[in-house]
């Protein structure tokens, strides 16, 4: 049976940095929620991960509303089938619309040429439980389920590919001043390929979408326990600012029953 779902958002600039770089975007009443981290370094990072939060947020808001009006969204609450595969391409959609909508803006304005973002997002339907996330770059989704914290989202870094490859430990690459190097972002010259998740949500489960600000300050363990808490997100931005705040830090919740 539909479940109530709570889809919540905040962002901080940490301890260092002068300018949050970071941006999230939620439709409550609609089950949507992103995350994106601007490249830092470069130019735009801040207009980059606005314009991709902002252009991937309104299309997946659309396509919600085109689901919910259309044939195929089922009166009963056993359409995870027709919602995920109505979703999978309005995700690649979002994304790559987010991807040319930052390209855009960079050719109208020569001095953020070189602009991008991570782009982390998702919708989840209150109806069947089913859910669709989108994602490029190095922010990350995780799922909290009976207390077992789950990372869904592959980091498109070339830390992540080395340690696929066996030539890095993961506990190493943390180490590595190349730890953050994209393979892939929104915005730059050549398209991304995002990755494209779909499940079923289980009634308590919380889906964190967050910035490397966050998941680079608290550990796994720590994340999943304060989730529990009664303001996660409050509790969680505190934690990384009180372990050093090294960098800006977003996160968005989507909580199912």
């Amino acid at each position: 049976m539909p479940q109530p779902i709570n889809v919540s958002g905040l962002s901080d600039v940490g301890q260092i940095r002068r300018r949050n770089e970071d941006s999230f975007a939620v439709f409550p009443d609609l089950g949507v929620a992103v995350v994106a981290d601007g490249m830092g370094g470069h130019p735009g990072g801040d207009v980059a991960s606005r314009i991709a939060a902002d252009e991937a947020g309104r299309l997946l808001a659309e396509a919600v509303d085109a689901f919910a009006a259309s044939a195929s969204a089922p009166a009963d609450d056993n359409g995870a089938a027709a919602f995920i595969a109505h979703f999978r391409p309005s995700m690649t959609g979002a994304v790559l619309g987010a991807h040319q909508a930052v390209r855009r803006e960079a050719g109208e304005r020569p001095e953020l040429d070189g602009m991008g973002t991570t782009l982390t997002a998702m919708v989840l339907s209150p109806a069947s439980g089913a859910w669709i996330i989108g994602h490029v770059g190095d922010s990350r989704a995780y799922r909290l389920r009976d207390g077992a914290l789950t990372q869904l989202t592959r980091d498109d870094t070339w830390i992540q590919d080395q340690i696929e490859q066996g030539v890095m430990r993961p506990e190493s690459a943390k180490l590595s001043p190349y730890a953050h190097l994209l393979t892939q972002c929104v915005g730059l010259e050549d398209s991304p390929t995002p990755q494209i998740l779909d499940g079923e949500a289980a009634c308590g489960d919380q889906y964190l979408l967050c910035t490397d600000g966050l998941v680079g300050m608290v550990d796994d363990v720590r994340v999943a326990e304060v989730l529990e808490s009664d303001a996660p997100l409050e509790a969680l931005i505190a934690e990384a600012n009180e372990a050093g705040g090294q960098d800006n830090i977003t996160a968005t919740l989507v909580r199912y029953g």
